[in-house]
């Protein structure tokens, strides 16, 4: 005779999920693609702020420089996946879907100034380093004028 625990399990899970409200799940998508960028976005400035710090030397860790360039360009190569149709909210204003073109281009330019920021940081030389990291902040910046609620 099979057990019939797991098709118990599974109706009692279909059930609950139910009685959440969590059938709608299309709402909850969008809220947790926003919510999944927000933190992404914040992440890669954390990683921003900390390059700052090491620039100004107020922290003795230039030997990090490279670890946080390297994840600000993996961050760059994951941000245009962020902005799906369907997940506006948050920061984002809607010009982001409105002018989808021009916005790829400043993702691109983005990825492409964090990739100069990434080859300047294992490079050690702190004037190619600085001038890749106003390029990078630079790339931020345009997006940010155009796509970001501040």
């Amino acid at each position: 005779m099979p057990d019939s625990k797991p098709a118990r399990g599974f109706a009692w899970v279909s059930a609950t999920l139910l009685m959440l409200g969590l059938s709608q799940m299309p709402a909850a998508a969008d809220e947790g693609a926003v919510d999944y960028r927000q933190h992404t976005l914040q992440a890669t400035g954390g990683h921003m702020q900390a390059a700052v710090d090491i620039l100004r030397q107020k922290v003795p860790h230039s030997e990090h420089m490279a670890i946080h360039a390297n994840a600000i360009a993996d961050m760059a190569e994951i941000i245009p996946t962020l902005f799906p149709e369907g997940s506006q909210g948050g920061d984002a204003l809607p010009a982001i879907w409105e002018e989808p073109d021009d916005f790829a281009q400043r993702l691109t330019d983005l990825q492409s100034a964090a990739a100069a920021f990434k080859a300047a940081a294992s490079s050690g030389d702190s004037g190619a380093i600085g001038e890749a990291f106003q390029g990078l902040g630079q790339a931020c910046k345009n997006c940010h004028d155009n796509y970001r609620a501040e």
